[in-house]
């Protein structure tokens, strides 16, 4: 299950990446890197709202694969309140020493 929740978030960020790169903006979009002709018809005259709605849907499939993944990895705890719980009675403890390595004395 989570090889196949992997395989689909890497899918959808490859055309997540691309549909921003062909979106079209003030300046003509991709199309003025290739001399601007046909902008409009480059992928149809009404396309930049077909792409605006499919980048705002792999947007969404994005979060929602992100938030699905961390919690098949993490595992859902049921009724976990806090995550400070069962870390102890809440006294504090002091913390460890350690005792530096004897060093000889320097040379005269």
């Amino acid at each position: 299950m989570l090889f196949f929740l992997d395989f689909i978030f890497v899918m959808v960020c490859l055309l997540l990446v691309f549909m921003v790169v062909i979106t079209p903006s003030q300046e003509q979009g991709i199309a003025s890197a290739f001399g601007g002709v046909g902008s409009d018809t480059f992928f149809g005259t009404k396309a930049h709202q077909h792409i605006s709605k499919f980048t705002v849907f792999l947007a969404v499939s994005f979060l929602l694969l992100c938030v699905a993944i961390n919690l098949k990895v993490m595992g859902v705890k049921k009724g976990s309140g806090s995550i400070m719980e069962g870390t102890g009675s809440g006294e504090k403890t002091p913390p460890a020493t350690t005792n530096p390595p004897l060093l000889p004395p320097p040379p005269k």
